[in-house]
């Protein structure tokens, strides 16, 4: 049996957040089990974001699973298949060295310049990550 793992990027943003933008790369993914990945996630508009990543699936529904106030960190670093690094003040990185089945989920890339207890300003969608035989 093989797994594929296709994912999708949709951009998104609010009319009253024209300067803050989330940009996700590649545009398009799809990886086999066991294969790693990257996706690219960087900001403009704003000088230090705070930048989050969310997943969603249909059993838990939308969940935080990375912050990062600043660059050099990102809470927390691991979390499952999928580890997390802001190596730069405007980019974080979504990366998995072994994508299994239970990566298949949407992700979302989020940017705020307030902390997490307000909203977020601008969100690109990592997703939906599909899984067939």
């Amino acid at each position: 049996m093989h797994l594929h793992f296709a994912i999708f990027f949709v951009s998104l943003q609010w009319p009253a957040t024209m300067c803050l933008q989330v940009n996700q790369n590649p545009l398009e993914l799809i990886v086999l089990p066991g294969v790693p990945l990257e996706v690219n996630c960087s900001i403009t508009g704003t000088d230090n974001p705070n930048l989050y990543w969310y997943r969603w699936t249909p059993t838990d529904g939308l969940k935080l699973m990375f912050s990062s106030f600043g660059k050099g960190m990102v809470d927390p670093e691991s979390m499952g298949d999928f580890s997390s690094k802001r190596p730069k003040l405007l980019q974080i990185l979504l990366e998995s060295k072994n994508v299994t089945h239970i990566g298949s989920a949407v992700w979302y890339c989020a940017a705020s310049p307030h902390s997490m207890t307000d909203y977020n300003e601008a969100v690109q969608k990592l997703g939906p990550v599909y899984t067939w035989c």
